[in-house]
């Protein structure tokens, strides 16, 4: 299958300090790969200049074979959408018109068209009743489901998911989990995430990130029961606290 992100020698620094030290990788149509690994390692920075929202020291990033630098700003981002931690929500926009604000501006669809749209992402989210909430007055779980309806609107090819639970209560988590669960196949994602059990079930890859590295690049059966690098090995005896793959 084509490869629809390439990553090529991708590196990345603030000031002194080298975040991303020449990751290459590659993901290809449909795949859901997962990124997992300590705090510090660069996997939030790989997503963001991926879409360019940080720009790359060096190295080159490839969308369907195209330079991402040759491809307008707002077509990339209208193509490899993001879901970040905070929800990024317009605060005095409803649910509904966050999720239309994008495709009108951006896309240049018709009031009508749009809302159609966001009507129909919303359901899929489960969030069709919370249309006309503003943000302040829906939870964490319920948000962050906003946040993805909002980026299906724009019908994306890649969805990029950073740490989506990390600011949520844990028994608002399995309700966002679940809806990405539901996405798998119908485009491809990368996802950062702390969550092993979700990486292990949903993923096609995982790949350990450690001081800026990719250090293991597998199958999530392989890489959680038979892992090769040492360094993955501590930080999944670390991490996996009895949980069994």
């Amino acid at each position: 299958m084509a490869q629809i992100l390439r990553i090529e020698g991708l590196t990345k620094r603030f000031g002194e300090n080298d975040v991303l030290k020449g990751i290459s990788l590659g993901v290809e149509k449909g795949e859901a790969v997962c990124i997992i690994g300590p705090s510090g390692s660069g996997k939030s920075t790989l997503l963001r200049c991926v879409n360019l929202l940080e720009e790359p020291s060096g190295g080159h990033i490839y969308f369907h074979d195209t330079d991402v630098y040759d491809m307008p700003p707002a077509r990339l981002h209208a193509k490899v959408g993001m879901v970040f931690q905070q929800f990024n929500l317009f605060n005095n926009m409803t649910v509904l018109d966050n999720c239309m604000a994008g495709q009108r501006k951006v896309l240049g669809r018709g009031k009508e068209e749009a809302r159609e749209k966001a009507l129909g992402y919303l359901e899929k989210v489960g969030m069709l009743p919370f249309r006309d909430a503003r943000p302040e007055q829906i939870s964490g779980g319920q948000k962050q489901r906003a946040a993805i309806a909002r980026a299906l609107c724009m019908e994306p090819e890649v969805l990029l998911f950073d740490e989506p639970t990390s600011a949520l209560d844990p028994e608002m988590v399995d309700e966002v989990l679940s809806v990405m669960r539901s996405l798998k196949g119908s485009l491809t994602m990368m996802i950062v995430t702390h969550e092993m059990a979700f990486a292990a079930d949903a993923a096609d890859r995982v790949v350990f990130m450690d001081d800026g590295l990719v250090v293991e690049d597998a199958p999530p059966r392989e890489l959680f029961s038979a892992p090769k690098n040492a360094r993955t090995q501590a930080f999944l005896a670390r991490t996996l606290r009895g949980l069994s793959f």
